[in-house]
């Protein structure tokens, strides 16, 4: 079957070299193309959305359209999706942000988001990514609302956009994460509940910045610091010394890449100073990308089982009491805890 992309691609770049716009004879002329035919497919550009026609007098101008078209797919989404023309300005809002906002087209188009006083797109942390788009940079962001007394939770994505006419602007694209927020905590509620209840002391670290996320009652009473004190600081600052565990050596990669976990034994210092042995376990959990995102660290205690562990057989060495939804989903149960 003969489609015609490549002739509606002519026109477009043609079109695009005259932005004052062009006559169907003079289009046909400049291309090479019989009149009928260069008339057929500015019909089906028109229909599209491509190019727009301006009359003057009895002459027929054609111009590509100086507005993105949002595709139906999008706009048949539960996403909120608005467009903003190279000064910033609404160029296009679909039905799912006017219903969710209460606004109203006509109002809205033209106009800044800064100033709009609409909820998301209309708060300064927003409209701060819209400048990063702006300048031709993908951004995202998190936001909270408070609606009725009852918070809300948007992911927005912000990415910059050429107008048929080649001019810029940016495409935003909202979508309601608030189930999945509350999901989260429901979950991290479920998890720290089940880590306060286990003897060995867990710790949970942001492998990006090895910042301190969560600790257990185990783990306070072993480094002798509330669960306040930790939350946000270095894990060497239970332990009073600069490194302790290798994040980001390759040994814990390949470790985590061959077998799914890192063990090691070490010797830790507690807050009175005095040193004790214990056994490190490590755990990797991974976003939805692939990428690293925390580490659950588990560590026993060996003071007093050093002696029995080193009559015992190899194969009866002990290992930290790993539960059981760390051995075989580590990443289903904690992906999202560090995200509330």
């Amino acid at each position: 079957m003969k489609t015609h992309d490549a002739e509606l691609q002519k026109i477009k770049d043609l079109l695009r070299k005259n932005q004052k716009g062009m006559k169907i004879t003079r289009i046909a002329r400049e291309l090479a193309m019989n009149r009928n035919a260069a008339a057929k497919f500015l019909e089906i550009l028109l229909m599209t959305g491509q190019v727009e026609m301006l009359e003057h007098g009895m002459s027929k101008i054609f111009i590509l359209s100086r507005k993105t078209s949002i595709p139906t797919m999008l706009d048949r989404s539960s996403d909120f999706i608005i467009v903003l023309d190279r000064d910033m300005k609404i160029s296009q809002v679909n039905d799912n942000f006017l219903k969710f906002s209460g606004g109203v087209r006509e109002d809205l188009l033209g106009k800044r988001p800064d100033i709009t006083g609409l909820p998301i797109i209309g708060l300064q942390p927003v409209f701060d990514k819209i400048r990063e788009a702006h300048y031709g940079t993908d951004a995202r962001t998190e936001v909270k609302e408070t609606f009725s007394g009852e918070e809300f939770f948007f992911d927005v994505r912000l990415t910059p956009t050429i107008f048929n006419d080649g001019k810029q602007g940016i495409t935003i694209i909202i979508e309601d994460i608030t189930q999945q927020k509350k999901s989260e905590r429901s979950l991290r509620k479920m998890v720290e509940e089940i880590l306060s209840c286990i003897d060995d002391a867990v710790i949970l670290l942001d492998s990006r910045r090895g910042a301190i996320l969560f600790v257990n009652p185990a783990a306070e009473n072993m480094v002798g610091h509330k669960s306040g004190e930790c939350i946000g600081k270095g894990f060497g600052f239970l332990f009073g010394v600069a490194e302790i565990l290798p994040v980001y050596s390759g040994k814990l990669q390949d470790a985590f890449g061959k077998q799914g976990y890192y063990e090691t034994e070490f010797r830790l210092k507690r807050k009175d100073s005095n040193e004790f042995p214990v056994k490190l376990h490590l755990r990797p959990i991974y976003d939805d990308r692939g990428g690293l995102r925390s580490i659950v660290v588990v560590i026993r205690d060996m003071t007093t089982q050093k002696m029995s562990d080193e009559g015992s057989t190899q194969s009866g060495t002990r290992s930290p009491q790993i539960p059981p939804f760390l051995r075989i989903g580590t990443a289903h149960f904690y992906r999202n805890i560090s995200s509330t």
